[in-house]
């Protein structure tokens, strides 16, 4: 079946987004993110398995083992001895037997019929009685006081007695039984009584030594006298036998069904739990948990499934949370040093974690960076919403690899959050330093709250937020040892590289000043709008100002070909339009080159590239049209963009319009200037070269007021002093 070219479209889509850089580079780093949890966790398992927990039982320890995260494991001896109690505490079974009671009533009958008077008795009848029911027949025939009727009644009695006690059970007892300690048995009645059951006291049972007790104590007997009573009791002796015996397979089920339903004995082994001491002999409990941890340890695929799906998760909601709230992801810098940050700090806390003993209970999250890591994201990225994304995908790391522990995940979230925090987007290295006290403050309070949260005692809590204050102190020290490094490695437009950037004794400024006076003035003029334009509007002002003094540094090879550095003569009057605006043009390119080797920011070097966009260079345009009419190309004699891509780079192209263009202006007014820049703020905004910035109108009318303002004072009109009498001699 032939494919669709919609088919083929969304695939070739696909593809291409797969070999994107930024693609390639999230992926790389959600493998390499699940590769080192695998390797961590699988070198843990190696080393708790194969060296710690070979220990058996009676073996000398040589170095400590202290559990390197929580487990709760199934003490197996102890759980032996609660299951035996179980089974100890379950009573005997015994099972009274009906057909064994009907035969003992059915042999009664037969001897009460057979001793009854037929008038046909011969002595032969007389023998298969005495027979049959030995000593019996001479009980009767001594009781020659009753005649015969009345030994038809106390037989009847006699069967009765006899039925009642039997159908109660008459049981043999058995010292093998199992029986409990408190002497009790149940007895069930499969045959008369199917779903009766009862629990009796060894002492409350009738057996074969207690049988005639008990029948004396039956109610039918009290209205009998005592002879009688005692003729009944001997002839009901004379029948009775054990009918109750115990039944060995359901006191067996029902001891197993006890067992079973035991709960095993758990072990909690928190983190930090010293198990086994250097120098001692390994005892059988000991060994008893070893073996436990032995068989745990095992993990099967879940070792290496659960870290490959909780990176991807991770990575997925960084990036969709990132999209959410407005964190950029386009720049493959931004990108990298997310992946590098977060990579190293995977690293740490997974080989802390892991190889590193939990000693005097101080948690992984106390003394693991976090802080740091967010400070330096905020400061060289100059963007918190990326500092505290890292910090809830930092706490949810933190919570994996502590086995779900909630105070760590608290800790390491405060962390995140106070780096991100502590510091302000323009601080000084002596306000970076300062920010060591205030994150121990907040994150010495933040612990505590945690750690009574969390319901640890005063001591243990007190203890977390002394550790955690350390941290915070080490950190505002630690980060003027690391920012400047990543600064100059990534090259970023931090506040204190753009502070740096600022100095006009820097080379490239210098020499502006001397080999073009003109422009070097332009320059400190328009970053004075642009930065104060900026700073109305919510943008990063700094950076707009530092973009201002290098936008022009293309110009100083070649001064003398732009107007403001010209003395009377200017050069473009013997050229053709074309070449000089390519003259013009070539300033933007050359100004590039000079930022890539003189190694300026990024962002700077954006200010430089967009700050004319695509726009004409009207003049030379219009001279071109009057020689050629309507032969000329706009795109000939347009700058070759991009458009500004950011509210600083907008800011510096209107800025760098407004000043220029307002220096021809003659006797300006405020009402002048205001209608003056607003029609050049909207001539770029007409023509699209604002499209891409994200300003709104709301902000292109507060640089309007800005620009006016600061332009305003740049003319401000002087009183005429009077002249000096003697001068005038």
């Amino acid at each position: 079946m032939p494919t669709s070219p919609m088919n083929n479209t969304n695939k070739n889509r696909f593809w291409r987004f797969l070999q994107r850089r930024e693609t390639l580079l999230v992926l790389g780093g959600w493998l390499a993110a699940s590769v080192l949890l695998i390797g961590v966790d699988q070198g843990r398992l190696w080393l708790e398995r194969d060296q710690a927990l070979a220990y058996e039982e009676g073996d000398r320890v040589i170095n400590d083992f202290i559990v390197a995260q929580d487990y709760s494991i199934i003490d197996r001896e102890a759980t032996a001895k609660a299951q035996a109690l179980s089974r100890s505490l379950v009573p005997p079974v015994y099972e009274v037997s009906g057909e064994i009671t009907r035969e003992i009533l059915a042999r009664f009958d037969r001897f009460a019929i057979s001793v009854q008077p037929t008038g046909r008795e011969t002595a032969n009848s007389r023998e298969n009685i005495r027979n049959e029911f030995p000593g019996v027949l001479a009980l009767l025939e001594r009781e020659t006081s009753r005649d015969e009727t009345k030994v038809l009644a106390m037989l009847q009695v006699t069967r009765d007695v006899l039925q009642e006690i039997l159908l109660a059970g008459v049981f043999r007892l058995e010292d093998g039984d199992g029986g409990t300690a408190s002497g009790v048995i149940e007895v069930v009645f499969p045959d008369q009584l199917p779903g009766r059951r009862l629990t009796l006291t060894r002492s409350a049972v009738v057996d074969s030594l207690n049988v005639e007790e008990r029948l004396r104590q039956s109610e039918r007997l009290k209205v009998l006298s005592r002879d009688d009573a005692e003729f009944v009791v001997a002839l009901a002796s004379f029948f009775i036998e054990s009918n109750g015996y115990v039944n060995a397979r359901l006191s067996q089920e029902n001891r197993d069904a006890a067992a079973a339903a035991t709960e095993p004995v758990v072990v909690y082994l928190e983190n930090g739990t010293k198990l086994l001491e250097a120098g001692t002999i390994v005892s059988s409990r000991q060994a008893a948990i070893l073996e436990a941890l032995r068989s745990q340890l095992t993990t099967g695929y879940h070792g290496f499934v659960d870290p490959v799906f909780y990176m991807a998760l991770l990575f997925t909601l960084g990036l969709v949370s990132g999209r959410i709230f407005g964190v950029s992801f386009d720049q493959t810098k931004t990108l990298l040093l997310f992946v590098v940050l977060g990579g190293l700090y995977l690293l740490l806390a997974a080989l802390l974690i892991a190889f590193v003993p939990n000693r005097g209970g101080i948690s992984p999250a106390e003394i693991m960076p976090t802080a740091l890591c967010t400070l330096l994201l905020a400061q060289l990225l100059q963007d918190r919403r990326m500092a505290l994304l890292s910090s809830m995908l930092m706490g949810l790391l933190i919570f994996f690899l502590t086995g779900e522990n909630g105070h760590d995940f608290l800790i390491t979230l405060a962390s995140g959050i106070g780096g991100a925090l502590s510091v302000k987007k323009r601080e000084t290295r002596m306000g970076l330093l300062k920010a060591g006290p205030r994150l121990a403050a907040i994150l010495g309070v933040f612990a505590l709250f945690s750690g009574i949260l969390m319901r640890l005692t005063l001591v243990e809590a007190l203890r977390t937020a002394g550790w955690a204050a350390v941290n915070g102190l080490i950190t505002g020290v630690l980060s003027l040892a690391f920012l400047p490094l990543l600064e100059h490695l990534l090259n970023t437009a931090t506040t204190f590289r753009l502070i740096e950037l600022s100095d006009q004794n820097v080379p490239i400024l210098k020499r502006m000043r001397l080999q073009a006076p003109g422009t070097y003035i332009h320059s400190q003029n328009v970053a004075h709008l642009a930065e104060a334009a900026c700073d109305a509007i919510g943008a990063n002002g700094l950076l707009a100002r530092v973009g201002a003094y290098y936008h022009d540094i293309g110009k100083v090879d070649q001064a003398h070909f732009f107007v403001e550095n010209q003395k009377g003569e200017n050069r473009h009057d013997e050229m053709k339009a074309t070449l000089s605006v390519a003259v013009i043009k070539s300033h933007v390119k050359i100004g590039i080159e000079k930022a890539r080797a003189l190694r300026l920011p990024d962002e700077v070097m954006a200010v430089i590239e967009q700050h004319h966009g695509t726009s004409v260079i009207r003049y030379f345009y219009d001279r071109a049209m009057k020689e050629k009419g309507d032969e000329v190309n706009p795109e000939d004699f347009s700058y070759g963009g991009p458009k500004p891509r950011s509210r600083e780079a907008a800011v510096v192209m209107l800025a760098d319009s407004a000043e220029a263009a307002t220096r021809t202006l003659k006797r300006p007014t405020a009402a002048k200037l205001e209608k003056y820049v607003w029609d050049l703020i909207m001539e770029r905004f007409r023509s699209g070269e604002l499209n891409e910035s994200d300003l709104t109108l709301r902000d292109l009318e507060t640089i309007k007021m800005t620009f006016v303002h600061v332009l305003t004072g740049h003319f401000h009109t002087r009183i005429e002093y009077p002249k000096d009498e003697t001068e005038k001699s």
